[in-house]
C-alpha cells in the first residue's frame, strides 16, 4: 500500500511539473519526432536527440508502414524509412516542421536545432 502511496505521489509531482512548463511556455520550440523504420532499423540514428542537449521531447518508432499509414492518414506517408518532425508551441498543438523519407536530412534539421535551443 505505502508504495501505491509513493508512485501516485510521484506521478502527480511529474504531472505538475509537465503542467507548469506547458503554462509558462518553456516548451516553445522544442520537437515530437515520428520515425517510421520499415525494413531498416535506423533508431541508432536518431537515440542521441532524446538525451536533453536537443529540444525533442518525444520521439515514436514505427517499425511498420502500414501501422503508420494507419495511425497518421493525414500525413500521406507513401514510403519507408520515413521522419516527420513536428514543432510543440507549449501545448498539444504540434506543426509539421519536416517529413523527408532522406535519413540525413532529418538529422542535419535536428542538429540544427540544437544550436537554437
Amino acid at each position: 500500500m505505502k508504495q501505491f502511496f509513493l508512485v501516485f505521489f510521484i506521478m502527480l509531482s511529474l504531472t505538475i511539473l509537465v503542467a507548469g512548463c506547458s503554462i509558462n511556455g518553456k516548451n516553445e520550440g522544442q520537437y515530437h519526432v515520428i520515425i517510421v523504420e520499415g525494413n531498416k532499423n535506423i533508431s541508432r540514428d536518431f537515440s542521441k536527440f532524446v538525451n536533453g542537449e536537443f529540444p525533442v521531447t518525444k520521439m515514436e518508432y514505427i517499425t511498420s508502414l502500414e501501422v503508420a499509414k494507419e495511425k497518421y492518414p493525414y500525413y500521406e506517408i507513401a514510403k519507408a524509412p520515413a521522419v516527420l518532425v513536428f514543432e510543440t508551441s507549449g501545448g498539444v498543438a504540434e506543426t509539421l516542421k519536416l517529413k523527408t523519407y532522406d535519413i540525413s536530412d532529418a538529422i542535419q534539421f535536428l542538429e540544427g536545432a540544437k544550436e537554437t535551443k
